[in-house]
């Protein structure tokens, strides 16, 4: 398990919840506060607008989520194992990739181009990782048709961390396009100014959710 100093605080937690909105829609499917084939496309439709790193925070989430509900006849027997191992991805994506994300929303500080470039370029693996822990319990909940809410929304939200795990490869291509092109260009010749790499993406008057990536780019059209 991830030590205490390695966790978020609740008010930090708190933000990142009403911020991705996900796996608030997942609590209410999950207890029973919504219902039906609208409640499960709440939930997808709150992570399918994002970008891949917004997305695997809300992933991480909708995870812990899971964890709290999951039957206990299989929490307590054979996919106990891979529940733990869904708490560590989540809680390490939160501190790691979450706590670069809040910092850059809450507190002005963009990431570093150099410190921060192996966490940014890690999302598409953690992604993959999520992906490889829902399928497992998607099977597990599928043997049964007791769980029909559950199942349903674990399916989602593999297809949703497979997805962003291939989107976040096109943005983590794209970042690494754009250093070797600037690193090409400071040996040629030093600009009076060099932009940022990652730039904060400012919502529309009036909305709710902060409009941001650590990826400082539009996502990819998919095909």
């Amino acid at each position: 398990m991830i030590s205490t100093q390695h966790r978020l605080s609740e008010q930090d937690l708190a933000q990142l919840y009403m911020q991705t909105e996900a796996a608030l829609k997942l609590d209410d499917l999950l207890q029973g506060k919504a219902h039906g084939d609208p409640a499960q496309i709440a939930v997808h439709d709150s992570i399918s607008g994002q970008t891949p790193d917004l997305a695997l925070i809300s992933l991480s989430l909708c995870g812990l989520v899971v964890v709290r509900d999951f039957p206990m006849a299989l929490k307590d027997g054979f996919m106990g194992p891979v529940l733990r191992e869904l708490i560590v991805a989540a809680e390490d994506n939160l501190f790691s990739v979450g706590r670069l994300w809040l910092d850059s929303i809450c507190h002005g500080m963009a990431p570093d181009p150099k410190a921060d470039r192996i966490t940014i370029e890690s999302i598409p693996d953690r992604l993959r990782i999520l992906s490889s822990i829902f399928i497992e319990l998607r099977d597990a909940l599928e043997e049964s048709d007791e769980h029909a809410d559950m199942a349903s929304a674990v399916k989602s939200l593999f297809y949703q961390s497979e997805s962003h795990s291939d989107l976040a490869d096109k943005f983590v291509e794209k970042l690494t396009i754009a250093r070797k092109k600037k690193i090409a260009k400071a040996q040629r010749d030093i600009p009076d100014q060099i932009p940022l790499p990652f730039e904060l993406m400012r919502p529309q008057v009036g909305a709710e959710i902060v409009s941001f990536s650590l990826f400082a780019q539009r996502k990819p059209t998919r095909h």
